[in-house]
């Protein structure tokens, strides 16, 4: 059984759009250093341009994962603070 913070779904929500970018990211790295490699030079400019385009989604997933811990600690401060006034606590 997977742990609650390695779970595909939470509250119906796809967790793997979080995570998605990294992945994109590290195929983008894949085929770009494949083109880099390669004996014909026409094709490097293509793997630079790849290498640009897997930065960006490598910095989106940053943020993808920033804004997704975020809203899950506000999520655990409100329920923290209801629970709080209901039992009649500071």
């Amino acid at each position: 059984m997977a742990t609650p913070s390695r779970r595909l779904f939470v509250d119906q929500f796809f967790v793997g759009w979080v995570y998605g970018p990294w992945v994109v990211a590290s195929l983008l790295l894949i085929l770009a250093l494949r083109l880099l490699t390669e004996e014909d030079f026409s094709l490097h400019s293509h793997a630079w341009g790849l290498l640009g385009n897997a930065s960006i989604c490598f910095s989106i997933g940053c943020v993808c994962k920033l804004s997704w811990t975020m809203a899950r600690f506000n999520a655990v401060r409100q329920l923290e603070l209801q629970l709080r006034q209901e039992l009649g606590l500071r």
